[in-house]
């Protein structure tokens, strides 16, 4: 029995449904990605479900109707890469009518939620993200907020989304000591996330280990599960369990992260207790 899934994307031109229930045990997310070639228009109508586009390379020109107003009127992004360059990213709400075009190529990954009254579409550019970097050694890394949750940085914008990145540090961690969101308790609450890696080395290539686990109340291994992952077309459905993500020596990971949950939008997560005493260093 596997606990996490790694899925593969097909390349496939347009928009790519990659992680939804019919393929996984996300109950509150999904995970799809537009791939467009220069010249490319894909048109979006999302339907009882809001979306969170993050723009990862190239260039995207983006309009959308909502309620019989236009409120994205032809704005454009551009990014490089993931690890030097902040993000663009769109928010869509149910109902809304969207026109994503590229003049020179394109890539960007897409949260989706169950939900059915969303919030006015929002263009998010780069000088709206908020950045930072925690940590120390090899457990520094950068955060972005895109779509922060309650409290945090752009939290009014979706409904249901919590989107960010985070960037590692050669042969570097990002999200250690390792967290889960499985139960309803006072320090945490049930959130599905999604997980999508770009990779980056000197050799052209890379590699992270995704690590999983659970543990029982008495702290004894239930489970653990380590997913190697060697390719930049990836993404990783984390419906249970803790998690945390480990770079190769010499390799730099990006993580596009997104979470939902059943009820309005909210963030509680159970850190492993078992490593607290590193969490004065890392935070």
């Amino acid at each position: 029995m596997s606990f996490t899934s790694v899925y593969h994307f097909q390349n496939l031109k347009g928009y790519e449904s990659v992680i939804s229930k019919a393929n996984s045990a996300m109950k509150y997310m999904g995970f799809s990605r537009i791939l467009l070639e220069p010249g490319q228009t894909v048109s979006l109508q999302p339907q009882d479900e809001e979306l969170a586009i993050v723009l990862q390379s190239g260039d995207f020109t983006v309009s959308a109707d909502y309620q019989g107003k236009t409120v994205i009127d032809h704005m454009r992004g551009t990014r490089r890469s993931p690890f030097d360059d902040l993000p663009t990213a769109v928010y869509l709400p149910p109902a809304a009518a969207a026109v994503i075009s590229s003049e020179g190529g394109m890539e960007a990954r897409v949260f989706t939620a169950p939900c059915r009254e969303g919030n006015a579409p929002f263009f998010c550019p780069p000088g709206q993200v908020e950045e930072g970097q925690p940590g120390t050694h090899i457990y520094k890394r950068r955060y972005r907020f895109i779509f922060g949750a309650p409290g945090k940085h752009n939290d009014g914008i979706t409904k249901k989304l919590i989107v960010g990145e985070s960037v590692s540090v050669p042969g570097g961690w990002i999200g250690f000591p390792a967290h889960r969101h499985d139960y309803v308790t006072e320090k945490e609450c049930v959130l599905d996330e999604i997980f999508s890696y770009q990779l980056r080395s000197a050799s052209g290539g890379g590699c992270v280990m995704q690590c999983g686990y659970d543990l029982s109340l008495q702290q004894e291994k239930l489970w653990d599960e380590v997913n190697v992952i060697e390719s930049n077309h990836t993404a990783i459905a984390l419906p249970t369990g803790f998690h945390t993500t480990i770079a190769y020596p010499g390799t730099e990971a990006y993580l596009l992260w997104g979470l939902a949950g059943p009820g309005k939008k909210e963030y509680r997560v159970q850190f492993d207790e078992r490593h607290a005493w590193l969490e004065d260093c890392l935070y």
